[in-house]
């Protein structure tokens, strides 16, 4: 009894559980029958969206890749159509792209190059560790402009070519590739080396010219000193003598300044050569020139004059100091030490004076005053005014015989004529002009210019200031010579300004005929 009653006990417990779990089960099934109804429905749902979105990307692929396409075909045909030679590469210097014009450049053909190296193809053997470098730099971010390089050609010919390299970028900024842009030059360096050669050639030819210049203007120079320079003595010649005391001789008059010459001669010259021989007075000569060149100085030269007779011009120098000069010279060359016998010298000195009217006077005056020396016992020195020598090489009669007929009516002259014969006497003969003989010429002088103003000048020179600076010199020279006025100092300043107006009246002459040419 008590084991069925146990047994009947537990037969309700599990019936119970049967129950149990068989309303679970139905629950169950029926939940999973509802879950599985909808979760059908939203994966329909999400599977029609997914789609849709599938396809909308798919088409945004399509559109992009039909973009990409037609980017890479503008690429290719900008590519192919770039009028230089143009080709792209990778890190390791492999070819990736290479257009018609790189292989009209380089004899290469696409196929043939791409997927090979610059190296093992158009690089010169002696340029690889160079070309490393510069792709180093390029996929470094690195660009090169205008890099003039030498590359082979598929026949083994070197091309110069002009070329210019740039990395290539991705949107992330990372250097994935490089592009090298060319340009034959060849021809052009060729051009260039051979105006180099020619440059070359040129700047020889310069260079020989200038030897050849130099050469000449050495000869020259010499040709110069041969045509100046006395061959035994060193000493300036005669001609270079005579025109350096032209040019002395009037600037002395220009500026007042006093101006003297000193003419020497060795004494018994022609018994030294009898006694001695010519070579022993060639020694003589020389030294006596050796001797004159030590008191040479900016202004003072000496100038062998002839055989045995030298002369010294003397700027600046006034009766006194000559004198005293030529007195030096003559001590001086007594002293000189000779094997033969004692060298002496006779000396004749002229300075510039009123009456002096050319070099020539200069010249002749101290020639008598050195005669007068030798006269008197030679190894002497003689002033030409102390002696009382002096040249007149125009008379005074044939001086105002001159200026009357300058100033005279001057309405029949040419005005050139007028003015120049005016101004050369005026010029040449203005010391003479004071003198007391001429004052009845001076007194005239300023009527004629006046009449010569009125036919001549104020036609040809209008209204002008040097015009009217001559006149008002004209009025003061006829107010002075009415006046009484002789006085050599005011009469010459008168007679400068005068010469200087018309010298300027020339001038502006000339200037307004040339405009009117």
């Amino acid at each position: 009894f008590s084991i069925w009653a146990i047994l009947t006990h537990h037969s309700a417990w599990l019936h119970s559980i049967v129950a149990f779990v068989f309303l679970f089960g139905s629950m169950f099934v029926l939940l999973t029958l509802w879950l599985t109804q909808r979760t059908t429905e939203q994966i329909l749902h999400y599977s029609q969206h997914l789609e849709g979105l599938v396809q909308e990307r798919t088409e945004h692929l399509h559109q992009a890749l039909r973009q990409q396409q037609q980017l890479k075909r503008y690429f290719e045909q900008l590519f192919e159509g770039m009028p230089v030679a143009c080709f792209t590469y990778d890190r390791d210097g492999v070819i990736r792209e290479w257009n018609q014009e790189s292989e009209n450049l380089y004899g290469f053909t696409a196929q043939e190059i791409i997927g090979k190296t610059i190296y093992e193809t158009f690089c010169r053997p002696e340029d690889v560790e160079a070309t490393r470098a510069v792709i180093a730099r390029v996929f470094g971010g690195e660009a090169f402009r205008n890099i003039e390089w030498q590359d082979r050609t598929k026949d083994g010919e070197t091309r110069w070519v002009l070329c210019s390299t740039f990395p290539l970028i991705d949107t992330d900024g990372q250097v994935v590739g490089a592009i090298s842009a060319n340009i034959d030059i060849t021809e052009r360096k060729a051009h260039e080396q051979l105006i180099e050669a020619q440059r070359d050639e040129l700047e020889a030819q310069n260079d020989q010219l200038q030897q050849i210049t130099a050469r000449l203007a050495e000869a020259n120079a010499r040709l110069e000193r041969i045509a100046h320079t006395d061959g035994l003595t060193g000493l300036i010649n005669h001609r270079s003598f005579r025109d350096r005391l032209g040019r002395e001789f009037f600037y002395a008059l220009r500026r007042e300044q006093a101006l003297s010459i000193v003419v020497l001669d060795v004494d018994h010259f022609k018994q030294f050569n009898d006694t001695f021989g010519h070579q022993a007075g060639d020694e003589v000569l020389r030294l006596v020139a050796n001797t004159l060149r030590h008191f040479e100085d900016d202004l003072r030269c000496a100038a062998r004059y002839g055989g045995e007779e030298f002369v010294v011009l003397l700027p600046g120098s006034d009766v006194h100091e000559s004198l005293d000069f030529a007195e030096q010279i003559r001590q001086r060359i007594s002293e000189i030490p000779c094997c033969y016998r004692q060298i002496t010298v006779s000396l004749g000195v002229s300075t510039l004076a009123l009456h002096t009217v050319n070099p020539e006077t200069l010249i002749e005056e101290a020639d008598q005053a050195l005669y007068v020396s030798k006269r008197e016992g030679r190894n002497r020195v003689t002033h030409a005014a102390h002696a009382g020598i002096r040249v007149d090489t125009l008379p005074e009669e044939e001086w105002l015989s001159r200026l009357q007929q300058v100033v005279q009516d001057p309405g029949g002259l040419a005005e050139q004529q007028v003015f120049s014969q005016l101004a050369y006497d005026v010029l040449q003969t203005r010391r003479r002009l004071i003198s007391g003989a001429c004052s009845s010429a001076c007194g005239r002088m300023p009527c004629r210019l006046h009449m010569w103003e009125q036919a001549v000048g104020e036609r040809l020179y209008g209204d002008t200031d040097a015009y009217h600076q001559l006149h008002e010199a004209h009025e003061r020279m006829h107010g002075m010579i009415r006046e009484g006025v002789s006085e050599p100092e005011v009469l010459e300043s008168v007679c400068e300004l005068i010469i200087e107006n018309l010298q300027q009246l020339r001038a502006e002459s000339d200037l307004r005929h040339q405009r009117a040419a």
